[in-house]
């Protein structure tokens, strides 16, 4: 993967440096949550999710230029219905920079540089209104409902709006 840049980002693969940044990041209930996922509860919790975002090539850690802290991250992932020119989209960013306009600098960024790909998919955990906020700003549209999901976090089944978009 190769490293991207914006006026205020470096979008690139991830260091075993970046561990306490990530931890800070994935340790807050509010940035995980949302998003599906539980909060790591201890460093080597974060290790763990780091030494795999490390392996997989496929995931951008979100560097802010101006302290050089990684942020949040952003991964474009392989299609689970296989189709080789799609990818599934995650991000999260740290509570403390979100409505900064940030995420969206990086997403642009990112998806105009995925030239393989044709679309993009994403979901939306328990209709976060946050990310909801972002893919239609990008220019998303909501495409389907997936239905009766259940998560780690989550405490009872739901639905989860469905984003393409293709490019």
């Amino acid at each position: 993967m190769r490293t991207l840049e914006t006026e205020r980002l470096i979008l690139r693969d991830w260091k075993e440096t970046d561990l306490n940044d990530i931890f800070i990041c994935l340790s807050n209930p509010r940035v995980t949550i949302p998003e599906g996922s539980s909060p790591c509860e201890s460093i080597e919790d974060c290790k763990c999710v780091l030494d795999y975002l490390i392996l997989v090539k496929n995931n951008y850690a979100i560097e802010l230029k101006e302290n050089a802290s990684v942020i949040g991250g952003i991964g474009l992932n392989e299609d689970t219905k296989g189709n080789p020119n799609a990818r599934n989209l995650g991000f999260y960013l740290a509570e403390e920079y979100w409505n900064k306009g940030i995420m969206t600098e990086a997403l642009i960024t990112v998806i105009a540089n995925a030239k393989e790909v044709t679309e993009v998919l994403s979901a939306t955990h328990n209709n976060n209104p946050k990310t909801e906020h972002i893919l239609t700003k990008l220019g998303f549209k909501q495409v389907d409902v997936i239905k009766n999901v259940k998560r780690k976090v989550d405490v009872e089944y739901h639905d989860e709006p469905y984003y393409i978009l293709e490019l």
